[in-house]
């Protein structure tokens, strides 16, 4: 029987989600240093991800889980990234990064226009600059042929990411993640009412109704965040060790075990007797 929906189960999981923050901590340096340019050069997302799941537990722990919905999904997508990255074609690879090089470019002038109308400008110089060639090349790389920015870095969806993932990891939970996280978090990025009482539970099958189904529902969203959080960050451990980094198989082994732990203390894996 599953405990996630009580104080104490929700605790067991935040627990196991500090030691995968302490995981990502205890390793920056092999991040930042690595000799393979693909992991060191996405070190920015990597610490990203260090700064979300804190950010979840700041938030869970003072009861803003609509806002650590939120984070949840920029934790998932930059891990789906990572990991993407790490297996995709050197094209799509040059893309990711020359698409951050084109959206600083542009960034030096920004405009909305609404039915022809400038609304609001954000230039350097008034729009007088000259930008270095790399950053024109960028630009031009995303820009269609209408000349029109393209808004994508991929056209490879998060799930098509996530599926290139599993096939050389054999299995991950990248994919329970984005169904519990990823379309709910856009309902409150996008501010809709489903998206601003969906963690309440105004929306489930059968609503909380006094104050003991709520607080069960607020204990099992709180186990929800804390276990997708850290089974991405498992996830990501577990393909770094699968590029042959003999450096981080002590943390992935480390992280495996305390995801089983987890799942075991909190009634959602069993003991499997040998």
């Amino acid at each position: 029987m599953t405990i996630i929906n009580t104080h104490d189960g929700s605790q067991i999981l935040a627990s196991f989600l500090d030691s995968q923050v302490n995981l990502l901590v205890e390793n920056v340096s092999l991040i930042s240093q690595s000799s393979q340019s693909r992991i060191s050069d996405l070190f920015a997302i990597y610490s990203a991800i260090i700064e979300d799941a804190i950010s979840i537990r700041l938030l869970c722990e003072n009861g803003r889980t609509n806002q650590a919905y939120i984070i949840s999904r920029a934790l998932i997508e930059r891990v789906t990234n990572f990991c993407f990255l790490q297996l995709c074609t050197d094209a799509e690879f040059s893309d990711y990064l020359d698409y951050s090089l084109n959206k600083a470019g542009r960034s030096l002038d920004q405009s909305i226009e609404v039915n022809g109308k400038v609304k609001a400008r954000i230039a350097l110089n008034g729009g007088d600059f000259d930008l270095p060639d790399e950053i024109r090349v960028a630009i031009a790389k995303f820009t269609s042929e209408r000349g029109r920015e393209k808004t994508r870095w991929t056209n490879i969806s998060v799930p098509e990411r996530a599926a290139l993932i599993e096939a050389k990891l054999g299995s991950t939970g990248l994919f329970m993640s984005l169904l519990a996280i990823y379309a709910n978090a856009s309902e409150a990025l996008h501010g809709t009412i489903y998206g601003a009482v969906f963690h309440l539970g105004a929306y489930e099958a059968k609503p909380p109704h006094d104050q003991e189904s709520l607080d069960c529902h607020f204990h099992q969203t709180l186990s929800t965040l804390y276990l997708m959080a850290g089974a991405s960050i498992d996830t990501l451990f577990g393909l770094l060790a699968s590029l042959g980094n003999e450096s981080i198989d002590a943390a992935a082994h480390t992280s495996k075990n305390s995801f089983k732990e987890a799942a075991i203390a909190t009634g959602l894996a069993v003991v499997k007797e040998n």
